[in-house]
């Protein structure tokens, strides 16, 4: 039996995979853009690289929550660290190539797709799936410590946000290489803690003979999917286009719209902190309440951008938005995990991040479309899916998520032994 201290520890250290992975991930991202530049690449195939990584995320997820379910959680997030970890040095070593001449940039530009893409962007996938399902298997005590452990993986992922393009930032200053090896290195290192270290999870047994097959139309999961795409969506739209819409706005330089912008992020990833990491678990709101509070409240600070005409109004709306989503995203992922039986974890886990990746790859390409058209229909399209949304949860999210709610066709097993 899994004592509270191995519980305990195991956790700690899914936080600590979760912040490890994409702070790797991010220590990249101030150095990217003028690193394609030096590298003869395209402002497209920049973005091309990027989005092939997302889109591999959205279709390999499914996948990888079925691989938990059969592996084991802590399989998965060692194969999937140690996995991120090699792809992030082929893209070191590829760049290297490029810098120094050795392959064309059309070379160069494909061998980038292959290790961001497909081996990053394919291993980096399985992390949240597993770290988000083995939560569900040593929170199985009550609804409050699974939303607890759930938001406390958020928050961990909201520090990696904050610090790793801060950490690329300082180690850009002595030349891309030293941020493109320390990012792999960060990564080998946390996958062999974890390794080590990480107890095994302890799953409910069940009479199935093998984890089912969960489908996106799983009446069960199918209205909390949907509210995923609507809160992943208005972030994207936000993270796409506040940038042009500060330069625009406050008719800044190509210099200051970077620095502003940046500042304007981290003000809205800093209440991801905050909410996530400290308030959430001390108000002991279901899931239901944590969406319906978050998500008109985002609503409310996509209004206040249509109208933002100086850095205090973007500073205070980005800070509205991020506290809303850092309600809304924790409610809507343990609202699924709790809709579902203790063998469909990871199945669950693998449809969410798949469902996450896919408003990565649809939101830059709305809200840049939107953009050209004109600068506000970004954030009013944004307040009004949201608004939407909160209508839907109204009708929809009526009752606490359960899993004593199966799809009528199927009767399952008893929840007592996930219980007791």
């Amino acid at each position: 039996m899994k004592t509270t201290h191995d519980a305990g520890r195991g956790v700690f250290l899914i936080y600590l995979a979760v912040f490890g992975a994409y702070t790797g991930q991010q220590i990249l991202t101030p150095i990217l853009p003028p690193l394609a530049r030096e590298l003869s690449l395209s402002e497209f195939q920049y973005g091309l690289v990027m989005s092939v990584s997302a889109a591999v995320v959205a279709l390999i997820s499914p996948v990888w929550g079925r691989r938990a379910d059969v592996w084991g959680r802590k399989s998965l997030l060692v194969f999937g660290l140690f996995g991120a970890a090699g792809g992030l040095a082929a893209f070191a070593l590829f760049v290297h190539l490029g810098l120094s001449g050795v392959v064309t940039p059309v070379t160069v530009f494909v061998l980038l797709m292959l290790a961001r893409g497909l081996l990053f962007g394919g291993s980096l996938a399985a992390v949240p799936v597993a770290a988000q399902a083995y939560v569900a298997d040593v929170t199985t005590e009550d609804e409050a410590a699974r939303i607890k452990g759930i938001a406390r993986v958020g928050a961990a992922l909201g520090l990696a946000l904050v610090l790793g393009p801060g950490i690329g930032g300082l180690l850009g200053d002595f030349g891309a290489m030293p941020a493109l090896v320390t990012a792999p290195v960060l990564l080998a290192l946390v996958a062999c803690a974890v390794w080590a270290w990480l107890p095994p999870e302890r799953r409910q047994r069940t009479s199935r003979t093998k984890p089912p097959r969960l489908s996106p139309l799983d009446p069960r999961i199918r209205p909390h999917l949907v509210a995923g795409v609507g809160i992943y969506l208005s972030t994207s739209l936000l993270q796409t286009s506040i940038g042009f819409l500060l330069q625009d706005r406050l008719e800044l330089s190509a210099q200051e719209t970077v620095e502003l912008a940046g500042m304007t992020l981290l003000a809205g990833g800093l209440p991801m902190l905050v909410v996530q990491g400290l308030l959430i678990p001390r108000l002991r709101w279901t899931p239901q309440r944590l969406m319906r509070v978050g998500v008109p409240l985002t609503g409310v600070a996509f209004v206040a951008m249509c109208a933002a005409d100086s850095l205090p109004v973007f500073l205070i709306a980005t800070v509205v938005s991020g506290t809303g989503h850092s309600l809304a995203i924790p409610g809507y992922n343990s609202a699924l995990s709790l809709s579902v039986e203790a063998d469909e974890q990871g199945g669950v886990a693998g449809l969410a991040a798949s469902a996450n990746a896919f408003t990565m790859v649809l939101g830059p390409l709305a809200a840049t479309a939107l953009y050209q058209a004109s600068p506000v229909l970004p954030f009013a399209v944004g307040a009004a899916e949201l608004a939407g949304l909160f209508l839907f949860l109204m009708v929809r999210h009526d009752r606490p998520a359960s899993p004593a709610e199966p799809p009528a066709e199927e009767t399952l097993q008893p929840r007592d032994d996930a219980r007791s």
